[in-house]
């Protein structure tokens, strides 16, 4: 029984039966119709796209007696009826796949013929080199001269997935035609009108599957269709293709990536756990959370303008994803996944499964963030919480933890690095100086007063509070950093030693416009605390060995006595800074 492939065994004869493409056809249909063809043709684009079909068919019209007054071979003259269809018998037709003869000598062979003679009935000798880009440099510079000014009775065909790698000279002489990958519609019409010719009832969700796996390629579309009826017994059915596809289902990428935006790195390793463990391929797993990401990513960005290739019931899932992640995070998330597929794919790796691990875990975990994509992705959630605050009845949903800042504490100060003072806790008449509140001037009166703070908020309201200070305000109050929330205080921490009171006095003295700009961030007034922050050690202090006391010497303000001092008795200087302190001299060694 004699078998054929789907895109051989219904290969288009005519234009009309052509899918996509259409710039092309129609400028080749009136070169046809008002008699300019060119000598030279260049097709180029993605494989499956048409480019050596609609070659043949233009070398089909070029040789047909009787072209219809569409352009069309008439497939009926004795020339159209040498075109078989599973390929092409026209004698006057020469093909060449460069693929596989590049040499100089192919192409020697192929020029040899050129100035030969045609069939009695024949209008034109067309020539169709597939895969042009692939000819040796030899080859390429043989065949210029010949493509520059072939015979009047000549035409070149060449087709090509690579341009750029076609010599300029050899582009420069032809017609270039761009052919493009096939939308979503046109694929499905293509399926539809091949299953029309078989017979074959059509199942809306193979279809999907099909059309989505093919990306825009028109040949591996019909090879897909080949392979499902082959496995459904001449029928078409979704749980067959969804089975020798090896997909991972729509729902269960969801479940994977809504445990990534909710942080949950164990939830989303058990479900990519589950969905290897029903056989789908860690390549085909990654390639799909990909998939996913980006649609979700181009249907927030665009509004939903794009067209989006897949079932229509998909879209809320994906716009839950897009408010889960934001654009930030899904354009990491795109980052980090691109990333991983090459990786797998490029490296010699004993169990790829372990990289796609990874990269979930990082993307779920909050803290492997990088400090400016934690920030932007932090700012997006805050707008959108903000949007929705506008509005009584909108909960605001949270999708990150708060986070607590630690305070790093470096070495106890040491004798000659500070002066002496007091501890920090008697430095003021308050209570706690070191956590001291502070009362600033209302200036947001329609503003209701914070009761309930969340650090993670805080901290990205504090970076834009910052910015839309006035310099001066803003340089008193850089400094600072939000520590912690309680209800609607916020504890901020300032550097501390000899600067504290200098800093929380500048802090103090801005209070009215900090709340202001905050309040602004937030929506509410909130109230504020400082603390000190330890100062930072001092290197060259490291070695010596700490004072186990709150009170400490600092020399840097100490100057040499003048020379009228006169001579100072040491002891008694000591004793004086030193009260009750008994002093032992020791002879030196």
């Amino acid at each position: 029984m004699a078998t054929s492939a789907l895109y051989r065994k219904h290969r288009p004869q005519l234009f009309a039966e052509l899918v996509g493409q259409e710039h092309v056809t129609s400028a080749l249909r009136h070169a046809l119709l008002s008699d300019s063809v060119g000598h030279a043709y260049l097709f180029s684009g993605p494989r499956g796209t048409g480019k050596t079909t609609t070659a043949r068919v233009f070398a089909k019209a070029l040789n047909c007696l009787e072209l219809t007054k569409d352009g069309e071979p008439c497939g009926k003259c004795i020339n159209c009826s040498s075109f078989s269809a599973e390929g092409i018998t026209f004698p006057d037709l020469f093909e060449l796949d460069a693929a596989s003869n590049n040499g100089i000598d192919n192409i020697r062979d192929l020029i040899s013929r050129v100035s030969l003679g045609m069939g009695a009935t024949s209008k034109k000798k067309v020539y169709l080199i597939d895969e042009v880009h692939m000819l040796s440099t030899g080859a390429g510079n043989a065949l210029l001269k010949t493509l520059e000014e072939p015979p009047s009775h000549v035409v070149f065909m060449l087709a090509t997935t690579d341009p750029q790698k076609v010599l300029a000279t050899v582009r420069s002489r032809t017609q270039h035609f761009d052919f493009t990958l096939l939308a979503p519609d046109q694929l499905r019409t293509l399926l539809v009108a091949n299953l029309d010719r078989e017979g074959v009832k059509a199942d809306e969700d193979a279809l999907d599957l099909i059309v989505r796996k093919a990306a825009g390629s028109g040949r591996d579309s019909l090879s897909l269709l080949d392979q499902a009826l082959a496995l459904g017994h001449g029928a078409l059915d979704s749980d067959v293709v969804v089975s020798m596809m090896g997909s991972s289902g729509f729902d269960r990428l969801v479940e994977i990536l809504r445990a990534v935006a909710a942080q949950d790195p164990a939830s989303a390793l058990v479900a990519a756990h589950g969905a290897l463990a029903v056989g789908v391929d860690v390549r085909r797993l990654a390639d799909d959370l990909l998939r996913t990401l980006r649609d979700s990513f181009v249907n927030a960005a665009a509004s939903g303008k794009v067209p989006y290739d897949g079932p229509v019931t998909d879209l809320v899932a994906l716009a839950e994803l897009a408010e889960s992640f934001g654009l930030a995070g899904l354009t990491r998330g795109i980052e980090t996944l691109g990333t991983t597929i090459a990786d797998i794919r490029s490296q010699n790796v004993a169990d790829p499964r372990l990289l796609l691990e990874v990269a979930l875990v990082r993307l779920a975990r909050g803290d492997t963030h990088k400090a400016d994509d934690a920030l932007l992705e932090r700012i997006e959630r805050l707008e959108q919480r903000m949007a929705r605050s506008q509005s009584p009845s909108s909960p605001i949903v949270t999708t990150q933890p708060p986070v607590t800042l630690q305070v790093p504490r470096g070495p106890r100060p040491t004798l000659g690095a500070m002066k002496r003072t007091a501890p920090l806790d008697s430095l003021s008449t308050e209570p706690s100086v070191a956590a001291s509140a502070i009362t600033e001037p209302a200036s947001t009166e329609a503003l209701p007063h914070a009761t309930s703070l969340d650090l993670d908020e805080v901290s990205v309201a504090w970076q834009a509070a910052l910015k839309s200070m006035k310099p001066p305000v803003r340089a008193s109050v850089e400094d600072a950093r939000p520590l912690s929330t309680d209800g609607g205080t916020i504890t901020f921490g300032v550097p501390g030693g000899t600067r504290f009171e200098m800093q929380k006095k500048k802090f103090k003295d801005q209070a009215g416009a900090v709340r202001t700009a905050l309040a602004q961030q937030l929506g509410a007034e909130p109230k504020f605390r400082i603390v000190a922050l330890d100062p930072e050690p001092d290197p060259a202090a490291a070695e010596q060995v700490p004072v186990d006391t709150d009170e400490y010497i600092d020399t840097t303000g100490l100057q040499d006595a003048p020379d009228t001092a006169g001579p100072a008795d040491t002891v008694a200087r000591i004793q004086d800074v030193f009260p009750g302190a008994s002093v032992v001299e020791k002879p030196g060694k």
